[in-house]
């Protein structure tokens, strides 16, 4: 079964070309952005330090962006899959594979870039800091390991939140989905009992201080979200 899933995985990661050119384009201007600013600096004096409470979006944190594209096109690919001989089980196990290699990988650079990259962006240019998730909410204080499950968890329940919804699209389940979730947003909001139950949702899957917790509900979530995508398989047609 390990194997088929990842022939899926695989095949998927081949048919993200679209997700991982705009990624790539979206990384190339950012990078070029911070060249130029390291050169402008360094041509107006030797410690070319940036305006002081200068701040900027981490660069690790765009690479976020392949999972959102990801998550968006992936579905897109079951009835190619199926053409070509796949199982809907198959599917439902290989993206779920394929989201948990790429959420892990992305938490990983971003781990990583946040305590190298952005340290020195931070010390030469960005006096103000950088715009990171790690550091805004919170995860990055419980360490580089913990913050990395912290990362993982939370980007894997937002992938398979967003890969069930594209799923649904085409079926009025989906739709009723869409309206309940801008109900759920517009109505919440204003008021201020349901408005704290917004807030205890986002602190328990975001800014939990028990960083396991916060862990545990992602991922748990996460399961139940995206189980519900064997339903939503059962149902279309190839």
């Amino acid at each position: 079964m390990f194997n088929k899933s990842l022939v899926v995985a695989k095949t998927n990661y081949r048919n993200m070309k679209l997700a991982c050119i705009l990624t790539a384009i979206v990384l190339g201007v950012t990078l070029i952005q911070d060249i130029i600013m390291l050169m402008l600096g360094s041509a107006n004096g030797s410690s070319y330090r940036g305006i002081e409470g200068n701040m900027n979006v981490s660069f690790g944190n765009y690479f976020i962006l392949l999972i959102i594209l990801s998550a968006a096109f992936i579905p897109g690919n079951f009835r190619k899959m199926m053409n070509l001989g796949g199982k809907r089980a198959d599917f439902f196990n290989g993206c779920a594979l394929a989201y948990a290699i790429m959420t892990a990988a992305v938490s990983l650079v971003c781990v990583v870039l946040y305590l190298t990259y952005d340290k020195f962006m931070v010390s030469v240019l960005y006096n103000g800091g950088t715009l990171d998730v790690l550091y805004w909410f919170g995860w990055i204080d419980n360490g580089a390991v913990i913050a990395f499950f912290q990362m993982f968890a939370f980007l894997f329940l937002f992938a398979a939140f967003v890969h069930t919804l594209i799923s649904a699209q085409d079926k009025w389940y989906g739709w009723v989905a869409d309206i309940l979730i801008i109900a759920v947003i517009s109505v919440f909001t204003p008021i201020a009992p349901l408005r704290a139950s917004l807030v205890w949702f986002f602190n328990l899957i975001i800014f939990n201080s028990n960083a396991f917790v916060q862990i545990a509900a992602c991922l748990i979530l996460a399961v139940v979200i995206y189980s519900l995508n064997k339903l939503i398989l059962a149902r279309k047609a190839i």
